[in-house]
């Protein structure tokens, strides 16, 4: 049955625009957005306090609470600003009943937005449509304020946004009218279906379902790399493109930021090596990098090396120059040639 599909977004942002409401299109499908005025929410810490399951006024529902009761009275430190905008910016401390319980509570403002589109019924692929509509908006809204704090859901770290959705089909009536005033009608007349939320926030993994994760492993290898002092930068945009890779599936921008860090240290390690009175000509070009310098300073030691790093750098300049979107094992792959190009300059340098 053909109807119209609202969900609400409850994004942890100020989304800095004037209350109201737009049709378009994106990606096949015609949507209508909303952005409503902001509200205050708490963020809320509670250490040392176990969250209960209570009794619900209407059984055989149930709700949680923190098992340490609350009570103004209880000892508590409070900072607050009142904004020019009106809202008040404030942290909390207080401890909830004297035997350790503690409460660490922040403000920050969220924006709700509402974006309805027409489908048969609620689905996971619509909301993922929806989804990928409130993107679309997020990015247009970055470009036109440059407010960069606004980010697309998949780069979101800490909050991410809240839904709740719900369907309602057309009448005889609405069909008689056309796209716009239907949804229209309706995305003024109804709100969401509460019993349907859910969140964006990615569930806890297990250690077994990362792949060759080893903690007792990792544990020495983070001991390593603090007490050492063996941590240059690359590592850190190495870990960034992975980022992309895992969490974003954005693999063209994993392939190039990891290959722009193999070109910072590769030029590196030959400032490094020129400043040590290594003798070798200043090439322009990684290319001249990887297939004259490095020949001449480490000979057969890297002539395996090199062989991935050109695989490494065709996959790149495809991206570049051809819109190509490498694949994940393609992508992948960069990411461990680029890993391993690491290793092989920390042990030059």
């Amino acid at each position: 049955m053909k109807g119209c599909v609202l969900f609400q977004f409850i994004y942890p942002g100020n989304i800095r625009v004037l209350p109201g409401e737009a049709m378009f299109d994106f990606n096949g499908e015609r949507f209508c957005i909303s952005v409503n005025s902001h509200l205050n929410s708490v963020n809320t810490l509670s250490v040392n306090d176990k969250i209960i399951r209570v009794p619900h006024e209407h059984p055989p529902s149930y709700k949680y609470v923190f098992e340490a009761p609350r009570n103004a009275a209880d000892n508590q430190i409070c900072n607050y600003v009142e904004t020019k905008d009106g809202f008040l910016d404030v942290s909390l401390m207080m401890d909830t009943d004297g035997n350790g319980h503690t409460q660490l509570s922040s403000s920050s403002i969220v924006t709700h937005v509402r974006i309805a589109v027409e489908a048969n019924q609620l689905s996971t692929d619509i909301e993922l449509k929806a989804i990928n509509a409130l993107n679309h908006f997020i990015r247009v809204y970055r470009y036109s304020t440059l407010d960069t704090s606004i980010k697309e859901v998949s780069f979101m770290t800490g909050f991410k946004p809240f839904i709740y959705a719900g369907f309602k089909p057309y009448t005889d009536e609405h069909l008689e009218k056309g796209i716009d005033q239907r949804i229209l009608e309706l995305f003024d007349d109804w709100v969401p279906d509460a019993t349907r939320f859910t969140s964006l926030q990615p569930r806890n993994l297990l250690d077994e379902e990362l792949e060759g994760f080893d903690r007792k492993e990792c544990t020495g290898h983070i001991a390593h790399y603090l007490t050492s002092g063996d941590f240059p930068a690359w590592r850190i945009t190495l870990v960034r493109a992975y980022e992309m890779a895992f969490e974003q599936q954005n693999y063209s921008a994993a392939v190039l930021e990891s290959f722009i860090a193999l070109e910072l240290a590769l030029f590196n390690m030959l400032n490094v090596l020129r400043a040590n009175d290594t003798q070798i000509k200043k090439y322009n070009k990684v290319v001249q990098v990887i297939d004259k310098a490095l020949p001449k300073l480490f000979g057969g030691e890297v002539s395996m090396l090199i062989g991935k790093l050109n695989e490494f750098r065709l996959i790149r300049n495809n991206v570049v120059h051809n819109g190509y979107v490498p694949t994940e094992d393609e992508c992948l792959k960069c990411l461990a040639i680029a890993d391993e190009a690491f290793k092989f300059i920390d042990k030059k340098i």
